[in-house]
């Protein structure tokens, strides 16, 4: 890092700031609490005292990481092989302890040193990926930006706006509140991370009983705070693409695109659909800048050992289920949608519940086989015309409503 980085980062520190206001604090001033709101405070994500707690630690290492560098022998730095080799045991090391801890839960006969002795080595783990997060983080914005920067996204040779920012740690769960007569994605609430499956149903049930709306408490991989926060828990191509899809949260908060995120069920759909699509492709050029291979396509162990489409099997489910809800049989889908789960779990796919908030919150994303959204065929064809990745992106975020993007689509679209 040079000195004339270590300005730019002091230039740009007050609209960082600037951004992770805006980004992560919502306009209603005049917001007065509902039963609802009371419900669910006990499990709320605190998201500004994290951006006041975070945003200015991860700027404090940057700076220190950037005066570090003012070494004019360049000695006791880090190499570049040397920062993607720990990238990758970082992500290792994250796999090793979710493998052990999901053996001590399986093998509940183990004898009693065998369990301590797989307790101190997940202890172990932990301490040394906790030592080197903050030089993953780095590592990883670096490489993210790079990538950015070759494909046109920066704003001058060698400057991103936003600059990457995010940290790996536990992803915060959200709240998916659906209408029971319909599937829509009324609200979305930001939760605390690591609830417990009690607390879970819990809360969901609660929220049906007292307020009369399907409720379901889903684990993301990632979201866009400023930094945003990516889970650690996934595997290092499923974490890159997070930081990818999040980062373009953060631009297209700039441009008419992400503006108009909250308009219509539309344009969050256009939003999330355009971020995972760019997401995926950005987050594969930095997986082989780091690995200097493709990305992880491995299936997951469910799907591996299975040969079940699950895909067709949750988009059958979404289809009847709307149907039964359009002609007003509110139990019935109900019922239906968990007769479709239990197949689901004897099938081997651990599925804890299905009902319309699960639809309502994966309609958002036209690329998963629950949306019935005719988006994700529209931007794959957007695509498919465009030059390049830094056209496709550029084009879609100046749409301002759907309207406009169909109008730009035209008839074959």
């Amino acid at each position: 890092m040079s000195i004339r980085r270590l300005i730019r980062y002091g230039r740009t520190g007050f609209l960082l700031v600037f951004l992770a206001v805006l980004v992560t604090v919502p306009g209603n001033g005049g917001h007065r609490p509902t039963a609802l709101d009371t419900l669910v405070t006990p499990y709320r994500y605190d998201v500004v005292s994290w951006e006041i707690s975070h945003f200015p630690n991860k700027w404090v290492h940057k700076l220190g990481d950037a005066l570090s560098l003012i070494n004019p022998l360049g000695m006791g730095l880090p190499e570049t092989s040397q920062r993607r080799d720990q990238v990758r045991e970082f992500f290792a090391l994250g796999r090793e302890s979710r493998d052990m801890e999901a053996r001590i839960t399986a093998e509940a006969t183990g004898s009693r040193n065998e369990m301590a002795e797989a307790a101190m080595r997940i202890e172990r783990i932990e301490a040394r990926r906790k030592a080197m997060r903050r030089d993953v983080e780095e590592t990883v914005e670096s490489e993210t930006g790079a990538v950015l920067s070759l494909e046109g996204f920066s704003s001058w040779p060698g400057l991103i706006f936003p600059p990457v920012d995010t940290r790996f740690t536990r992803s915060p769960g959200v709240l998916v509140l659906s209408p029971r007569d319909r599937i829509f994605r009324q609200e979305t609430i930001v939760l605390r991370p690591g609830l417990t499956t009690r607390e879970k149903e819990l809360l969901e049930d609660r929220v049906l009983g007292e307020e009369d709306l399907s409720a379901l408490v889903i684990e993301i991989s990632g979201i866009a705070t400023y930094p945003s926060i990516v889970s650690e828990q996934g595997d290092l191509r499923r974490a890159l693409n997070a930081v990818a899809h999040e980062w373009l949260h953060h631009w297209f908060f700039f441009k008419p695109l992400g503006r108009a995120f909250w308009d219509t069920p539309e344009m969050t759909t256009l939003n999330e659909t355009a971020a995972t699509i760019g997401g995926s492709e950005l987050g594969a050029l930095v997986h082989t800048a780091i690995t200097g291979g493709p990305g992880d396509r491995r299936l997951d162990p469910e799907r591996a050992a299975l040969s079940f489409d699950l895909d067709g099997a949750i988009r059958e489910t979404r289809l009847h289920a709307g149907e039964l809800l359009a002609q007003g049989d509110i139990q019935e889908a109900e019922a239906y949608m968990e007769r479709r789960r239990l197949l689901l779990v004897e099938r081997g796919f651990r599925i804890r519940k299905i009902n319309q908030a699960f639809f309502a919150f994966r309609q958002s994303y036209a690329t998963d086989p629950a949306s019935i959204s005719p988006i994700d065929g529209q931007l794959t064809e957007l695509r498919r015309r465009s030059d390049s990745l830094e056209d496709f992106l550029k084009t879609v975020a100046e749409f301002g409503s759907y309207s406009e993007f169909l109008e730009h689509l035209g008839p074959g679209g």
